[in-house]
Order: C-alpha cells, then structure tokens, then sequence
C-alpha cells in the first residue's frame, strides 16, 4: 500500500512538470511570438521581393522584343495600386503628376473648359460645363453642355474627367484635335492651340433682391482669399442672402475646403477624417475669429452631381450645422482623402488613400453622397425637342443674329427667341441660353449667372424668400 501511495506521488510530480513545461512553452511562445511572426512576415517578404526580382530578370532577359526596366516597373505600380480595388488610389505617369500641379498653382498649358461626369454610366462621355472666356476653346466656340466625343482621333467614351483632362493639357504652343457632341446628334471639330490657362476659381456678382451669389469651381490656395473678397463687397452692398454654387466643383485641397466652411460657420465640427494610422484620424472644427457670413444672412447651397470631394466638406457642414438648405440632387459621393508621393527613382509618383471622412452628424459620404433639401433637376428637352435644337444650330442663325446684333437689346432678344422658338418647336428658354452665351462671347465675357434658364437657381431664391435659414 505504502509502496503504492508512493508511486502515486511520482506519477502526480511527474504529470504535475509535464504541464509546468507545456506553460512555461507556452509562456515562451506568446512572449517570443511577435518576433518570430515579425521574423515569419519578413521572411514571406524577403521570398517575395526576391521571386519579383526573378520574373522582373527573366522577362527582361528573355520577352521576344527588348523592354525598358523602366516600362515593366511602371506596369508593376499600376498593377499594385490596382489591386488595392481603389479608384482613388493609383500610380501617375510624370505627366499626370505635373498635372497636380495646377491645383496648387491655379494655371497650367491647356484649352481652358470645366468638365465633369455627372451621371453613373461608365460608358458615357465627359460633358463640357463651362469653357473658361478668353481660352482657346472659348474662343472656338465649345459650348456649355458639349460631350466630348473624340481626342485626337481617339473615342473619349467611357474616360474620365481625370483621363479627358490630362489629354487636353499639354505645353503651350501645341495642338489638339477635339470632336464634340452637341444636342445628342450634331458634331463640331476643333484643332485648338493650347495657351497658359489662368483657373477663375471663385465668381461672384450681386443678383436682384440684394442676393449675393458666388460659384465657388474647386479649392486652391487662392480659393478662401477670392471668397472672402467677394464676401466683403456683399457685406458692403448690404447682401441680404448668399447663393453658394458648388456645382461641377470636383474639389481640390483639403485645408481649402475646411477654411471656406470657416467662413460661415463659427463653433462645431467642419469635418473629421478616420484611418488606420492614427495620426491621419482628425477633427477639424470651425473658428469664430474666421467667420465672416454671420447666420443673420441666410444661405443656399446649390451642388449637383458633379460636386465632389471639397465641394462634399463644405456642402455637408453646411447642412449639418444648419448654416444652409441644399438645393439640387446627389452629390457625387468622394468621401475619401488621398495623399500623393513621388515614388522616387521611379519616373512618376502616386495617388493613395490614407482616410475617409465624415459629415458633423457622423455621416460617411463615401459612394453615396449628399442629398438636398429641396432636390431639383436641370431643363431637360425631349427627344424630338433635342432634334429640333440640333437642327437650329446647324442652321447656325443665331451666330449671325450676333453677328449683326452684338448689342441687341433685351425686347429684340425676346422677339428673336420667341420666331426661333416658333419655328423650330424649341422650348425658349434653351434658346435664350444659347443666344446669351453667343452674346458673351461675342464681347469676351463670362456668364456669371443666368436666371432665366437656371432653374435650379431660381429654386435657391425661392427657397431664401420664402423659406429663410433659421438663425439659431
């Protein structure tokens, strides 16, 4: 019995350091687990960089033809950030990094047009919202609402702004070839010269009623200068409302956007920023001492599909304070910030997402965008109006109309419009538009606002009389 009891104990102790040893192991294996995965990951690394390396040597020893290092290393980038499923995230050839370039100067080699995508078909085409006055394709005669249908021979269906954008740039003194669309079935060829293009990124003028508007285009470094300027002269005339246009607006700088929600807003969250880097998660909130519109002014926002990025910032802080209603449909939907690097001895750079932001509710953007309060749609023709319209501009009498009246008063206007509209079944407020972009151009103008044809901007004026912002 004894000598049993006694083997019993040797057992215990035994099984007893049996599981001492599997702790102490496991202990062991949690402290050092870290470093041998560090030591795992940078091995996995190691092997692969090592078997790119490989391929990289084989293709270029072996591909049928010779190849560049420097065009299979381009290729590799574009093929990393494509993989990261991010349309905002990419490698920039050098050429699209010069590119970048205008945001931050505000002028660059070009045709001088706003453009922008304002609809979700991917085949579709880029439309013309505004060619800028006195540029090479304002003064060939691009028109607002113009598809641009071919560059240089090559069918623009499907590019984006980004894409259309960088073809048109391009050294003074060059030339490009552009085919547009107009009216859905007429189309106009221009070879134009490209010229230094100066980017008028804030318009504003005194509307009727003492109703300031201002069109704000994208955000610069000089963007919130331009604004606060415009906003003295209307604090000065007595402005007694704002329209803030932010249609088209694709945006631009960050600080830019938040500096120009500063103007108007006092107290609260402008924007927050959220990422897996901590440093990169921020808040921005508004200064008092940077206000310059108190809430004693009422405002209209007005944004379209086309207003994105920046132009999202603003909008959303704007409503969510309740600085201001939003007239319009959806915005885009860039919910996103992106920094861009040089990649170094690698001809080019890159463009990567670091954060998504949200509105002062909480409210993340990103692939949904902003609704209105009040939601209204542009003018649009019929099918057989579109028709009509194409067959009045091939006749091309309003430009001689001009030609003949480049100072037609507003009653030889209206009889004008009135025997064109009778006689080609065309809705005349698509005719006034055309003649008074004819009239502009004509005298080198630019058209700052239309309220005959706007009719989202005559919304906005409704909305302000009738249904003021409060001024909590």
């Amino acid at each position: 019995m004894k000598e049993e009891q006694t083997m019993n104990r040797r057992t215990e102790r035994v099984i007893w350091a049996g599981v001492s040893t599997v702790l102490i192991g496991l202990v062991v294996v949690m402290l050092f687990a870290p470093t041998v995965l560090a030591q795992s990951r940078t091995a996995d690394r190691t092997a692969l960089f090592s078997s790119f390396e490989n391929v990289f040597s084989y293709i270029e020893r072996n591909f049928v033809e010779e190849v560049s290092p420097e065009v299979l290393i381009q290729g590799a980038m574009r093929g990393m950030f494509e993989s990261l499923d991010d349309r905002y995230s990419a490698f920039l050839p050098p050429r699209e990094m010069e590119s970048l370039g205008d945001v931050t100067t505000g002028a660059f080699g070009g045709v001088g047009m706003y453009i922008s995508r304002t609809d979700d078909d991917e085949d579709g085409f880029v439309e013309v919202v505004e060619p800028i006055p006195g540029t090479p394709a304002f003064r060939a005669g691009v028109r607002i609402g113009d598809e641009i249908y071919q560059i240089d021979g090559e069918s623009a269906q499907g590019f984006s702004t980004e894409e259309v954008a960088n073809r048109l740039r391009g050294p003074e003194g060059t030339t490009v070839e552009l085919v547009v669309r107009r009216a859905g079935n007429r189309f106009e060829t221009y070879e134009l010269t490209r010229a230094r293009v100066e980017v008028p990124t804030v318009r504003a003028e005194m509307m009727p009623d003492r109703i300031g508007y201002m069109r704000v285009q994208s955000f610069t470094p000089f963007t919130v200068p331009r604004m606060r300027d415009a906003l003295q002269d209307f604090i000065s005339d007595g402005a007694e409302g704002l329209v803030l246009d932010l249609r088209g607006n694709s945006g631009g700088l960050l600080r830019a956007a938040v500096d120009a929600a500063d103007l108007f807003i006092s107290d609260g969250i402008i924007v927050g920023t959220t990422s897996r880097i901590p440093r990169e998660s921020t808040e921005f909130r508004a200064r008092s001492a940077t206000t310059l519109l108190g809430r004693d002014v009422p405002m209209v926002v007005l944004i379209d599909g086309a207003s994105a990025s920046g132009a999202e910032i603003l909008a959303g802080a704007l409503q969510d304070s309740g600085r201001a209603r939003l007239v319009g449909v959806r915005t885009f939907g860039k919910g996103s910030v992106q920094q861009v690097q040089s990649a170094g001895a690698i001809p080019g750079g890159f463009r990567l997402t670091l954060s998504r932001y949200y509105t002062p509710s909480g409210a993340y953007i990103d692939e949904r965008g902003i609704d209105p309060d009040f939601e209204v749609r542009p003018a649009t023709m019929t099918d057989a109006e579109r028709e009509n319209y194409a067959e009045m501009l091939g006749s091309r009498r309003v430009e001689r109309f001009v030609e003949d009246n480049p100072r037609a008063s507003r009653a030889r206007i209206d009889r004008y419009v009135r025997e064109l509209s009778e006689e080609f079944n065309v809705p005349e407020r698509f005719i006034r538009r055309f003649v008074t972009e004819e009239l502009a151009r004509a005298q080198n103008q630019a058209i700052v606002f239309d309220l005959d044809f706007d009719v989202m901007l005559q919304e906005a004026l409704r909305v302000l009389q009738q249904s003021p912002v409060s001024s909590r």
